[in-house]
C-alpha cells in the first residue's frame, strides 16, 4: 500500500498505526527476553562473563556470515510473507526457552545451540522488516515512517528491561520467555490482516559461481551503499558498545550505584527518541547526511569520555542517542533508495551485517582497550576512528565524484 488516492497519507492509515503498535508490543517482549536470557546465562554459568560473550557471539554471528543469503531470501519473496515467517519462528524460539524452564531444566550448551538458529532468523527478519516498511508507506514517506516507527519502538526498548526485572522477581525467567512468545501473535495477526504491499516483480540478480567466495556481491553495490555499510560497521561494531563501556564508566569512573547506572541508558534512549522525531521532519537523505551524523556521533562519544562529572556525561548520552538514530534512519533510507530494485535485499543485508554483525568482535576489542589503557580510552579509541573516517570521506565527497551515487529510486 505505497500510496493513497486522494492525497491520504500512508502514515495516517490504520495499517501503519496497527503495525507500529503491534511491533512496539513485540519489541517490549524481545527486550524482556534479552534481559532475562543474559541474566539466566550469568546465573547458570556462575557469573562467567566469557560464557555470556560466547552467547552474544552466537546471536550476532549469523548477521555477518549469512547476510548475503538473507538478502537473497528477502529479494525473492514478498516482504510481508517473510516477516510473518520470521516473527513466527522467533515466537517458537521464545517457547523453546520458556517450556524447558517450566519443566525445571536448562543448561548453557542448550542456550548456545538455540541462540544460533534464532540469530539466523533475525538475520532475515531485519532486512525483511525494513523492506516491508517501504511497502507499507511507499517511497515518498519512507523516511518519516521509519523515523516515527523507530521513535515508538524506542519507547518499547526503554520499557522492556524494567518489565523483565519485575516479572523475573515475581515469576521467574520462564514467564518472561512465554510472555515474549505471546507478544508475537499480535504482530502476526496484524500482518495477516494487512494487504501485502507492492508486488516485487524485479528479478533478483543471481551471483556467479565465485561471487560469494570473493565477496563480489559487495563490490557490485553502489559506492555510497558500500560507504554506508562501512560506517555502520565502525559505529555498530565498535562505537555502540555501551553494554561494556557504561557499566565500566559507572563503576570505575563515576562510582555510581544501580540507579545512576540505569539512568545512563535512559538518557541515551531519550536522545534516540528526540533524534527520531527530528528525523521524521527532514527530507530524504543523501550520503552526506549519514556521514555528518557519523561525525557527530564520533565527536560526542570522544567528548563524553573526557567528561569529569556524571551530569555532563549524561547530557552527552542524549546527544549520542540522537546521533545514533539519525545515522541509522538516514543510512537505512539512503540504502533502500539508492539501491537498484534487484539489489535492495542485498544492500540492506550488507548494511545490517555491518551494523550488527561485528558486535561480538567489537565487544572484545573495546573490553581489551579498557583493560589495557583505561576505561575512558575504550570510548575515545573507537570514537576517534569513526570521527576521522567520517570526516575524511565527507571531505573527499565534496572535492570530487568519489561518492557520486546513482539517481535515487523514487518510484511511486
Amino acid at each position: 500500500m505505497p500510496a493513497r488516492s486522494g492525497g491520504e497519507s500512508a502514515i495516517a492509515s490504520a495499517g501503519f498505526r496497527w503495525y507500529t503498535a503491534s511491533q512496539a508490543v513485540s519489541i517490549i517482549g524481545t527486550m524482556m527476553t534479552y534481559t532475562a536470557l543474559y541474566w539466566l546465562t550469568l546465573h547458570i554459568a556462575g557469573g562467567n562473563a566469557v560464557v555470556l560473550s560466547t552467547l552474544v557471539a552466537a546471536q550476532f554471528l549469523p548477521m555477518l556470515v549469512f547476510s548475503r543469503r538473507a538478502g537473497t531470501i528477502v529479494a525473492r519473496h514478498r516482504a510481508v510473507r517473510v516477516v510473518i515467517v520470521t516473527q513466527s519462528a522467533q515466537a517458537v524460539g521464545s517457547l523453546a526457552l520458556g517450556l524447558p524452564l517450566l519443566a525445571g531444566w536448562m543448561s548453557v550448551w542448550y542456550l548456545w545451540i538455540l541462540s544460533f538458529p534464532v540469530g539466523c532468523v533475525q538475520a532475515v527478519d531485519c532486512p525483511a522488516r525494513q523492506m516491508f516498511m517501504l511497502d507499507l508507506v511507499g517511497h515518498a514517506e519512507l523516511r518519516r515512517g521509519s523515523s516515527l516507527y523507530a521513535a515508538v519502538t524506542g519507547l518499547a526498548k526503554i520499557a522492556g528491561p524494567g518489565l523483565a526485572g519485575i516479572i523475573i522477581a515475581a515469576s521467574g525467567e520462564a514467564a518472561v520467555f512465554l510472555t515474549d512468545a505471546a507478544s508475537f501473535l499480535l504482530v502476526i495477526g496484524v500482518l495477516a490482516w494487512l494487504p501485502g504491499g507492492e508486488r516485487r516483480d524485479a528479478p533478483y540478480r543471481r551471483a556467479g559461481p565465485g561471487d560469494a567466495r570473493r565477496f563480489r556481491w559487495l563490490l557490485d553495490l553502489p559506492r555510497g551503499i558500500q560507504v554506508a555499510a562501512g560506517m555502520a560497521l565502525l559505529i555498530g561494531g565498535f562505537g555502540i558498545q555501551f553494554e561494556v563501556t557504561n557499566p565500566l564508566m559507572a563503576t570505575r569512573v563515576f562510582h555510581l550505584g544501580s540507579l545512576g547506572f540505569g539512568l545512563l541508558g535512559t538518557f541515551m534512549a531519550a536522545g534516540g527518541i528526540i533524534g527520531n522525531i527530528y528525523s521524521s521532519r527532514r527530507q530524504d537523505p543523501d550520503y552526506r547526511e549519514f556521514l555528518t551524523w557519523a561525525v557527530m556521533f564520533g565527536a560526542a562519544e570522544a567528548v563524553a569520555a573526557a567528561m569529569p562529572v556524571v551530569w555532563a556525561y549524561d547530557v552527552l548520552m542524549i546527544v549520542i542517542g540522537a546521533a545514533i538514530q539519525l545515522f541509522a534512519v538516514s543510512a537505512t533510507v539512503y540504502v533502500q533508495k539508492a539501491a537498484p530494485e534487484a539489489q535492495r535485499g542485498q544492500a540492506l543485508s550488507a548494511y545490517n551485517a555491518g551494523f550488527m554483525g561485528f558486535v561480538p568482535a567489537g565487544s572484545f576489542v573495546v573490553a581489551g582497550l579498557a583493560a589495557l589503557i583505561g576505561t575512558r580510552w575504550a570510548l575515545i579509541g573507537p570514537a576517534a576512528v569513526i570521527l576521522a573516517s567520517g570526516a575524511m570521506v565527507l571531505a573527499a565527497s565534496t572535492s570530487n565524484r568519489f561518492l557520486s551515487p546513482p539517481p535515487l529510486d523514487i518510484q511511486a
